[in-house]
């Protein structure tokens, strides 16, 4: 028996040392468990920018928000598999997820989506009622300009076989297999404090310059958003994708929409593209017209936008990159 001590113990040695780096090589799994009782964070979750090395970094945008004992997965990035390996890494079972948010139907924001609908079939989506890309039901005027046009035509060369100008359209959408999806035109509760709003970017449409794209036709106008408003006890917290409709335009949808003070924004900016004076002045839009007291700007924001935001805000400046988190009362 002595003479396999030795061995034994060089055995459980080994296992233990083994054991231990296997630990400490484990990821930060800081989403496997929820926030303490009384508190709600958000996790950027996709980002090109963090101090977190174990994180892949790519162009795009995501967050868990963690709010009331729901999971809400805001945004998906914009590679399926980097999302997959920074949910893998942070321990987010997307199994968990209540809902998801697409904020708008950009690439950088939505393919994560096709990984989510994969593990989580049946998961409960919210998107913009957008037909060119997520391919939302529409009644599509192919009538126009002169609706009585097919009458003098053979039936087989009319759209449906008939005269009629206008046929509800139906694609099978652009996450194939999703069961449960809702495209939203409108503001809606989904569930006690928390409000999705609905806006249009008057920016970005697929049909600029085209004849539909006008006062008459707003279903083809603009870039449909959403963003998403957590009631809290300081004030509405605000998570936005791109903010394509104008931060300082979603900030006050959602305060007239609600009823109450935006407090905290946190998201995309989508600042990279304006110069010093422009930012320097939505700032001060944001921080002393509209009275926002805590910014968390992330993704599209912009280097310039950052230091601005930081110089104005300073200790109201969160950092907000890949990883990090924004923890605020319920």
């Amino acid at each position: 028996m002595k003479r396999f001590l030795p061995f034994d113990l060089l055995f459980v040695v080994s296992f233990l040392i083994i054991l231990s780096f296997t630990i400490l090589a484990q990821p930060d799994r800081v989403l496997a468990s929820p926030p303490p009782d009384g508190q709600s964070r958000i996790t950027n979750i996709y980002d090109a920018f963090s101090d977190r090395s174990d994180l892949s970094e790519d162009w795009g945008y995501s967050a868990l928000v963690e709010y009331n004992g729901k999971r809400i997965l805001f945004d998906a990035g914009n590679n399926a598999d980097v999302f997959k390996q920074n949910v893998e890494r942070l321990g987010l079972d997307l199994r968990t997820i209540d809902f998801a948010v697409l904020s708008h139907p950009h690439a950088d924001h939505l393919s994560g989506f096709d990984y989510l609908v994969q593990v989580n079939p049946d998961v409960k989506l919210y998107l913009p009622d957008d037909i060119h890309v997520l391919g939302a039901p529409r009644d599509f005027p192919f009538g126009v300009p002169e609706p009585d046009a097919a009458e003098a035509l053979p039936p087989e060369q009319r759209y449906f076989g008939s005269t009629d100008p206008q046929r509800y359209v139906v694609p099978s959408g652009r996450f194939y297999g999703a069961t449960n999806v809702e495209y939203l035109n409108d503001d809606l509760e989904v569930a006690p404090g928390i409000q999705i709003i609905a806006t249009r970017s008057p920016y970005l449409g697929g049909f600029n310059g085209y004849p539909p794209n006008s006062p008459e036709a707003p279903a083809l106008n603009g870039l449909p958003e959403l963003s998403l408003a957590l009631d809290t006890p300081e004030g509405e917290v605000l998570v936005v994708g791109c903010s394509h409709t104008g931060v300082e335009n979603l900030i006050e949808e959602t305060q007239t929409v609600t009823g109450r003070q935006v407090d905290t924004v946190i998201g995309g900016f989508h600042l990279f593209p304006y110069d010093r004076a422009y930012i320097t002045a939505l700032i001060d839009k944001v921080k002393n017209d509209l009275g926002v007291r805590l910014v968390a700007p992330a993704h599209c924001t912009g280097h310039l936008a950052f230091r601005l935001f930081k110089e104005a805000y300073q200790d109201q400046y969160v950092y907000s990159g890949l990883g990090s988190q924004l923890i605020f009362p319920s």
